[in-house]
């Protein structure tokens, strides 16, 4: 009797040690990009000037339980950026800027995402604008209920690292730009 319990006693740790030793499946997420968006906000000339992408999309694969195991692309369109007003977004669009023409996409990719605790994480990885590459921490809230998610995050931004606006002193438009993501998704 003593054995029989014993061996079953081990069947059951040993199944337990399997499939707690398991790596979780990340789910794909579908960002809604209606109910989404990827904004800025500059300060020029010591005023705040407010600007969204409207072109843009994310490839995002998480399971928050083990953030180790997903991964995040995002592409945007960098000929997208708007502020509603005429000559900034002429300026946005020319070589000094975004350079749309030559640099058409600007690339965030994760290489680890990493769980802060109470629903804050980070990924960390690589942002491309301009085709300068730069390591890069994205921290973010991450709100999961059912089969819904929500994402913000606020971060900033040295725009001439990247070479954006180069020729614009820093007196004129801060080097420091606030990013702000909210997305909404879907799996």
């Amino acid at each position: 009797m003593f054995r029989k319990n014993r061996l079953t006693l081990m069947t059951g740790i040993v199944a337990t040690a399997l499939v707690a030793g398991t790596p979780a499946a990340a789910s794909s997420w579908t960002v809604d990009t209606s109910k989404s968006s990827l904004t800025f906000v500059a300060t020029q000339n010591g005023s705040p000037v407010e600007g969204r992408f409207a072109g843009w999309n994310a490839e995002i694969t998480l399971d928050p339980q083990a953030p180790e195991t997903g991964r995040i692309r995002a592409v945007i369109d960098t000929a997208s950026a708007a502020t509603g007003q005429g000559q900034v977004d002429q300026t946005l669009a020319s070589a000094a800027w975004f350079d749309p023409a030559s640099h058409p996409d600007a690339i965030f990719e994760s290489g680890s995402i990493t769980a802060l605790g109470d629903n804050r994480y980070e990924a960390a990885g690589t942002l491309t604008i301009k085709g300068t590459a730069r390591e890069f921490a994205l921290p973010f809230t991450l709100t999961v209920e059912g089969d819904s998610a929500r994402a913000q995050a606020d971060v900033s931004l040295a725009r001439l690292v990247f070479g954006i606006g180069s020729d614009i002193p820093e007196a004129t438009v801060a080097n420091d730009v606030t990013v702000r993501l909210d997305i909404v998704a879907t799996r």
